[in-house]
């Protein structure tokens, strides 16, 4: 049995910051609904809305089932309300005041369903000055400190991390709090009303840092020794053009890599002299390979291991024997691969099992709603449901 079956997660969102955590969710054995929107109801131009065979789209549309409904029908919205009465949990993704100019918010909904978990994720939060703007992955992360630490690391311009970091951590914590909100429903018969920013989710990853500057002045994250600021901590470069990662963070791990590397004195050069450790540093790790580091980093107590790249990563024997790497029939593509939930759970990782499309599930979803045929029929000739559609 699947850790959270018999859990029913109703999911009214387009993008990552809720997409991917349901996919979790799922992933851990949830009955999680996609409502999914008419593919006309989006631009022709943005392919990431609008094709089931986008990356995207192949990252966070696993093991969900999908109605097509469009919202914009009275049909359709009683529809939701049907789905709404048998859910534990509802995670929405609109900008603030739409949920509710839909009849579609808490308030709302916690009349059909009086113990109902719900969820929002936006940008900035439902309340603040920021409430009211939008943005993507790259603005999040401008203003959630990340692109700035970036630059302060680099000693240059400002960086865009190459991966979704904001979307990922406030997905994430949306999940984590409608499972918490759940736990005490279950225990206490209340419903719960989440509001999760992804500007708030993304500087709560600075938590380590705001101890640094509240405490010791700090304003600058590349300064902090053990995250870069001590050249016994860093990346260098090696003699192939890899490079390595020296994570000497106590005094006795120094010790041992700077005898390893026959440079006792640069054990108590550090202190005084750290720009002039730091140069001879990149002129040790400059002789040899990657390969030739690793192999010595593998010996063990040096805090020394190979920069992966993500071709290194997706071929790595170890990625493989853990069991990250999924594959799932797709409906076009055919076999494809899949970086599992990397959640061990009696010795393996949750399975990917099939990709949601959307309104997939719409005939056997308002069928176990038990809407009568006569009304299914007219909610079809209204175009307030569909079936799946082709790409």
């Amino acid at each position: 049995m699947s850790l959270l079956d018999g859990m029913r997660i109703l999911d009214l969102s387009t993008f990552s910051p809720v997409r991917f955590g349901t996919t979790v969710l799922a992933d851990l054995g949830a009955d999680v609904i996609q409502i999914d929107r008419p593919r006309s109801s989006y631009p022709d131009d943005v392919p990431m809305l609008t094709s089931i065979e986008h990356p995207r789209w192949l990252w966070h549309s696993r093991n969900k089932r999908s109605i097509g409904l469009n919202l914009k029908h009275d049909g359709a919205r009683q529809v939701l309300l049907h789905l709404v009465a048998d859910a534990d949990v509802l995670i929405e993704g609109f900008a603030p005041g739409t949920a509710a100019r839909l009849g579609l918010d808490y308030g709302s909904l916690s009349t059909v369903k009086k113990d109902l978990v719900y969820a929002s994720v936006t940008g900035f939060g439902q309340t603040g000055p920021y409430a009211g703007l939008g943005g993507h992955e790259m603005n999040y992360q401008a203003m959630g400190g990340v692109t700035a630490a970036m630059a302060a690391a680099h000693r240059g311009d400002p960086a865009i991390l190459p991966f979704p970091l904001s979307d990922s951590v406030a997905s994430l914590y949306a999940a984590v709090a409608v499972l918490a909100a759940v736990h005490r429903r279950d225990r206490t018969g209340l419903g719960a009303c989440v509001d999760i920013s992804i500007q708030d989710a993304v500087v709560s990853l600075f938590g380590y840092d705001a101890q640094y500057f509240w405490q010791q002045g700090i304003t600058d994250p590349s300064e902090i020794e053990e995250l870069g600021g001590s050249p016994a901590n860093g990346a260098y470069a090696t003699a192939d053009g890899k490079a390595v990662v020296l994570g000497a963070v106590e005094p006795s791990v120094w010790k041992r890599f700077c005898a390893a590397v026959g440079q006792p004195d640069l054990e108590t050069a550090l202190p005084e002299e750290p720009e002039r450790v730091r140069r001879e540093l990149v002129a040790i790790f400059g002789r040899r390979s990657r390969a030739e580091w690793q192999t010595l980093g593998d010996q063990g107590g040096l805090g020394l291991t190979p920069v992966l790249s993500l071709t290194d990563l997706l071929t790595d024997p170890h990625i493989d024997h853990r069991g990250l790497v999924n594959e799932v029939e797709h409906p076009t593509l055919g076999l494809v691969r899949q970086l599992a939930t990397p959640i061990n759970v009696d010795g393996g990782m949750p399975p990917s099992r099939w990709f949601e499309v959307p309104g997939g599930h719409t005939r056997v979803l308002l069928e176990e709603l038990g809407i009568d045929e006569s009304v299914r029929t007219a909610l079809y000739e209204a175009e307030a449901v569909f079936d799946a559609e082709q790409p």
